[in-house]
């Protein structure tokens, strides 16, 4: 689910950027410093919407910048266990096919695409009774059925920093034109 939370952080304001419009400033901060990030209490956050306050400044010794604190509001994304998603299937393996669920990939296994057995062929899994098939570009309805702990190394690896497995076993799930018929 998408949220709209209100988070605290320190920014800085260099010299030179004085006389300019500082909450923009510490808006391009806090997005370089936040988003594509898990936040334990927030989510992956995905973008900062708006500097809601910030203190007078601050300065150290030996630094030229002025600290200040900003409350901002943020967008973030939590997916939750049995949530109903719809998104688009990206790509098809042997084994399953990675779906956009949001800003994130979800993975439903060969055995979770229906009941029904699918096979690999040709860059596509199809179903050997009712002939259902899997192709990129598929918009399907899947139900979330394990979230994994944030992983703050994935990124630095090029691994999601969270996984979420998926099911269209169940009615109603599934690829989005073969429902409604």
């Amino acid at each position: 689910m998408f949220y709209e939370v209100e988070m605290s952080d320190v920014g800085y304001i260099r010299p030179l950027d004085l006389g300019k419009d500082l909450k923009e400033i510490l808006k391009k901060q806090f997005r370089a410093k936040y988003v594509g990030r898990f936040v334990k209490e927030a989510g992956l956050i995905l973008d900062v919407l708006d500097i809601v306050d910030m203190s007078y400044g601050t300065s150290v010794i030996g630094s030229p910048n002025i600290y200040v604190r900003v409350n901002f509001r943020a967008l973030s994304y939590i997916p939750m266990k049995d949530e109903v998603i719809e998104g688009e299937v990206e790509n098809v393996v042997e084994y399953g096919v990675f779906v956009t669920v949001g800003p994130i990939n979800g993975f439903v296994h060969i055995s979770q695409l229906g009941d029904d057995v699918f096979v690999h062929r040709g860059g596509v899994i199809q179903g050997r009774k009712l002939k259902v098939t899997f192709r990129p570009g598929d918009v399907v309805r899947a139900r979330i059925t394990a979230v994994s702990k944030p992983d703050p190394s994935a990124v630095l690896r090029n691994e999601p920093v969270i996984k979420v497995a998926l099911t269209m076993r169940q009615p109603k799930l599934g690829k989005i034109e073969e429902v409604a018929e």
